[in-house]
């Protein structure tokens, strides 16, 4: 079981890579998971981390100006942030109607992405009452799930997130689908992770070329889980590189069906195992990320 997971995380990347993706996933017959980023696009504050010197080094072998655009590196800094989903809302519907999910990705993915470990109790409320409020007023309904901008996470914002109305959280990346322990605290919401890399992370390894960059995803998919997702970018495989989706969505059918999100978290459920919370570093990526381990009662047994 197969699902893909589409991060909407910009204003351009809404506009129009959710579209080119639709047709895409529309000419091959597959439904979608969409994730998306509700509030302000300020994708121009990532020159504060330029300091860095992994998250420079991403930049520039990813070619981030010619990947995102000018307009969307600059927005929130030199010039104004623009809205995200909210600010298509015949998109979202569009999604919906063509049988896809609309998922949370964020309210300000740039603030969560950079500042989450600063942040107060409030802050994290606030941020998914507003994301949720905004899915509220686009789609009239609840979400059934969430995915944390960049796999970040810390143990308070996932106690928070656990008494909202999610059916699953795809916070993340590596290891199986599991129910998620922080601190000793079981929480609620199902966890599906992200498998695999995703192509940012391809090219900042030095992977190019259509056929290279689609067997590499392929490659990274084939690991021991009961569900397999596939990471997308609206801004990524919905603009300049679209061609290396469409090399590998044929692929995908050694994997078995492929659906929602939601579709396989109802079918998993009550299957899941108990992991605990913890980060890693990952290749290609600039910070870590949330992934999960045995409990440690199990790991001394």
């Amino acid at each position: 079981m197969l699902s893909l997971k589409i991060d909407i995380d910009t204003h351009d990347g809404m506009r129009t890579g959710v579209p080119c993706l639709l047709d895409c996933l529309k000419r091959h017959g597959v439904p979608g998971t969409f994730f998306l980023s509700m509030g302000p696009d300020r994708s121009g504050r990532a020159i504060l981390q330029m300091r860095k010197p992994r998250f420079a080094q991403k930049m520039l072998t990813t070619g981030a100006p010619s990947l995102y655009g000018w307009r969307t590196i600059l927005s929130g800094t030199l010039l104004p942030a623009r809205p995200i989903a909210t600010a298509f809302p015949e998109i979202v519907r569009r999604l919906e109607a063509e049988g896809h999910e609309a998922a949370i990705h964020a309210w300000d993915h740039r603030s969560w992405q950079d500042d989450l470990p600063r942040f107060k109790t409030a802050r994290i409320r606030a941020h998914y009452d507003r994301s949720l409020a905004a899915y509220r007023a686009l789609t009239g309904h609840d979400p059934a799930g969430i995915g944390a901008p960049s796999w970040m996470t810390t143990p308070e914002s996932l106690r928070i997130q656990d008494g909202y109305p999610f059916q699953y959280a795809s916070d993340l990346r590596g290891g199986v689908p599991c129910r998620l322990a922080v601190h000793g605290r079981e929480l609620r919401i199902p966890q599906l992770p992200g498998t695999g890399p995703c192509l940012e992370e391809l090219l900042a390894g030095g992977v190019h070329g259509e056929q290279a960059l689609a067997d590499a995803l392929l490659a990274g998919l084939r690991q021991p889980t009961a569900l397999t997702v596939l990471t997308l970018h609206a801004e990524v495989e919905g603009g300049p590189y679209l061609p290396v989706l469409e090399r590998l969505l044929p692929r995908l059918a050694e994997f078995g069906g492929i659906v929602t999100m939601a579709e396989a978290a109802r079918r998993l459920a009550g299957t899941l195992p108990l992991r605990a919370w913890c980060r890693t570093a990952l290749p290609g990526r600039a910070f870590p990320v949330t992934t999960s381990r045995l409990p440690d009662a199990v790991q001394h047994a």
